[in-house]
């Protein structure tokens, strides 16, 4: 029998999947700016796509050059410069490139990567040793495996922009407090990763107390 979170927790759930959430920090401005999102697939089934163009990594001198030379069309880079809100100047060597290299061996296909990074092209002004990086590790710790992450981070690319302390912890938490065991908390959020953005006290703690004014006791919600 397969598992099924609580009713009143799909409810809650249900506004996520249709909409951009209120989040904290930096993932307020990523929701803000990308929408973008996939169904649920297995990695180890995803094909590699790929479209590049005869450039070589040593011809390109510029972020547009370099992600054009991966099959970034003329039109996902319009989109991605528009979502960058700043010039879209990042770094070549120390940004663009390492960031492209960890999605891609994180799991996602050639694909994937593009479309997470026209979603979320703020991923370029992140430190991945002390933002991105850490919450994939975290992910794990909870015993998600790497197909699973690379699946949440191409429903949800801002994921990796979101803190650990202000926005991931504290949901997970929260979750267990309402009732779930570690188990349904892994399958929720891995099924909902934009949950994790979340923000406690605007978003979530409101709609489970309004739940609690109609009636209805800790174990019901």
């Amino acid at each position: 029998i397969g598992w099924r979170p609580a009713p009143l927790l799909l409810l809650l759930l249900l506004p996520f999947c249709l909409t951009s959430v209120a989040v904290l920090g930096p993932c307020r401005s990523w929701v803000a700016i990308g929408r973008w999102g996939l169904s649920g697939t297995q990695c180890a089934a995803r094909p590699r796509v790929s479209r590049r163009s005869s450039l070589s990594d040593d011809d390109c001198t510029t972020a547009e050059a370099y992600l054009s030379s991966l099959g970034f069309s003329d039109g996902e880079l319009r989109t991605l410069k528009a979502r960058y809100v700043q010039r879209f100047e990042p770094d070549l060597e120390t940004k663009v490139k390492p960031c492209i290299r960890w999605l891609s061996d994180l799991g996602l296909s050639d694909l994937e990567v593009r479309k997470a990074v026209v979603a979320c092209p703020m991923m370029f002004r992140q430190r991945l040793e002390e933002t991105s990086k850490p919450v994939v590790m975290w992910l794990k710790g909870l015993g998600i495996d790497d197909s699973q992450v690379a699946d949440m981070i191409t429903k949800f690319p801002q994921l990796i922009g979101c803190r650990l302390e202000e926005n991931l912890k504290p949901t997970v938490r929260w979750l267990k407090e309402v009732g779930l065991d570690d188990s349904q908390v892994e399958k929720m959020i891995t099924k909902f990763p934009k949950l994790l953005s979340c923000s406690l006290e605007e978003v979530l703690k409101p709609k489970v107390q309004w739940f609690k004014e109609l009636g209805m006791d800790d174990s019901q919600v």
